[in-house]
């Protein structure tokens, strides 16, 4: 029978009370369909409904203050990579394979379709031997480089001007101006979580109406004491309406007794105990284990020389936060704790070569340890996301519902290996995305080697002058559209372009 006070909940409470439930069912292990079920019982299906996201998880990794140029090796420009021209920033000349490629017009074709993209040998989500795709990349031209920013939102600008494009600056946004990731937080708010937004330093989210507030950790060990914090504060939320405290109480005894787990003392103080309890078991369940470590690769990481990668100590120790940040991530959206994760790649601070890799190609045997670590990270982790159903859609597994974005301050230059400048072809700069099936496969702009850069026109997909700003609110509002499941309605409160037809594929 339902509870009418729990049906009778609406705005902060009822969101509360979603929230409370899914910390109290990630402590109790309760699975996601037996919680939902509870949530019915008691609240009426309408209020389990709820509990269905609207929305696409998302993994920002940002690797600013010029290491977004190792990226390159796992996703070269197709030109430059298909003239094997050793002169140019690729390493693996002869390797790695091209999909969608007929000749220079396969760039621009009218309407949404899939374009020229190289992936090279430590590429994530393919099988070089048969050269298949599992999880096709697109890349996109966004804004002019930021050089030596560590945490960019210049090329992640959905609407409005540009964030300064100089070293550290533009960390808040420029007027009214609306950044990608904060537009994404804004739209996941419908799907109920502890933490809606994290960030693994350096990062940050930008503004946007209606945006949640980016809780930031230094590290990857930190998040899971970040969600011990919050998952306490959740359940103390309670004592805050006094009127509510009684049905708030009822509701976790019954949820115990859902997960048939009547072991629990029912004198026990239940804001207090619960909140220590739920905090205990998060840490063993979001906590790396050894298993995880082995199979991300990271043990393999762990028990070679810091003098094997580029950048020595600081690299192996970036490539560790990396793997144990997407490890946690995993963990963490598997229990529904939260919905976004941007990841910093360098360190806040200093970081030496491995933050700024001029000196990639004279140092070729650790900078190739780094990229095949990040392309085996990348590829273990929608391997692990496969493993789940998405707490908020158990009909898909987390590897469905995941979209990630790779983006950076700037690429460095991809026609000149010596010293690795930081110039661009025509200054332009992009973003690699893993959509997930919502948007087209390949280059959506052309970055030539001419050293020159050919823009896309959002609507036709036809060539056009390459604009810094047209082109990232673009951009910005595909990745916007695959977040939101392909719902464009959804996507127009923060984008005010031309219409984005050829740069996505409609659902």
């Amino acid at each position: 029978m339902a509870n009418y006070k729990l049906k009778d909940l609406r705005g902060p409470q009822r969101r509360n009370f979603l929230r409370l439930m899914a910390a109290a069912g990630a402590g109790f292990a309760l699975e996601r369909s037996r919680l939902l079920n509870f949530i019915a019982d008691e609240g009426g299906t309408a209020l389990a409904a709820e509990a269905c996201g609207e929305t696409n998880r998302h993994v920002g990794i940002v690797s600013g203050g010029g290491n977004f140029c190792l990226w390159q090796l796992i996703w070269p420009l197709p030109d430059v990579a298909a003239s094997m021209n050793p002169a140019f920033a690729y390493d693996a000349v002869g390797q790695g394979f091209m999909t969608n490629y007929v000749d220079e017009n396969s760039y621009f074709k009218n309407g949404a379709a899939d374009r020229p993209m190289y992936y090279g040998p430590d590429a994530p989500f393919v099988d070089q031997a048969s050269q298949t795709v599992h999880r096709p990349m697109s890349a996109f031209l966004v804004a002019d480089t930021a050089v030596h920013h560590r945490k960019p939102l210049r090329q992640i600008t959905i609407d409005g001007a540009l964030p300064g494009n100089t070293n550290n600056s533009g960390d808040g946004v420029v007027g009214s101006s609306v950044t990608l990731f904060a537009a994404i937080g804004a739209l996941q708010r419908t799907t109920t979580s502890i933490l809606p937004s994290i960030g693994v330093a350096p990062a940050s989210i930008g503004s946007a109406p209606g945006a949640p507030t980016l809780s930031i950790v230094p590290s990857a060990d930190s998040m899971v004491d970040l969600f011990n914090s919050a998952a306490s504060k959740a359940i103390l939320l309670a004592q805050e309406d006094k009127s509510m405290f009684e049905t708030y109480y009822k509701a976790i005894l019954g949820l115990r007794e859902a997960a048939g787990r009547p072991t629990w003392a029912r004198e026990l103080d239940i804001a207090k105990k619960a909140s220590n309890l739920i905090g205990r078991n998060l840490a063993d369940q979001l906590r790396p284990s050894t298993e995880d470590l082995d199979f991300y690769g990271a043990s393999a990481v762990q028990g070679m020389a810091a003098s094997e990668f580029f950048g020595g100590q600081n690299g192996k120790d970036r490539l560790l936060n990396l793997a144990k940040s997407l490890i946690i991530t995993k963990k963490a959206f598997a229990l529904g704790l939260t919905n976004q994760v941007i990841i910093g790649v360098v360190a806040e601070t200093g970081g030496g070569i491995f933050t700024d890799p001029h000196e990639t190609f004279a140092q070729l045997p650790g900078a190739r340890n780094v990229i095949k670590y990040y392309g085996m990270f990348l590829d273990r982790f929608y391997q692990d996301l496969a493993k789940a159903p998405d707490p908020a859609c158990t009909a898909k597994n987390l590897d469905k519902t995941v979209i990630t974005t790779v983006h950076g301050d700037h690429p460095h230059d991809p026609l000149t290996r010596n010293a690795w400048p930081d110039s661009t072809p025509g200054g332009a700069n992009w973003i690699y995305v893993m959509g997930n099936g919502y948007l087209p496969a390949g280059w959506h702009g052309h970055p030539k080697t001419n050293n020159t850069a050919m823009g896309i026109d959002p609507t036709t997909g036809l060539s056009t002058p390459y604009n810094g700003m047209k082109s990232v609110h673009a951009a910005s509002a595909a990745i916007l559209y695959a977040i939101a499941n392909g719902d464009m309605k959804k996507v127009t409160e923060f984008y005010k372009g031309n219409a984005i037809t050829a740069l996505v594929n409609k659902v």
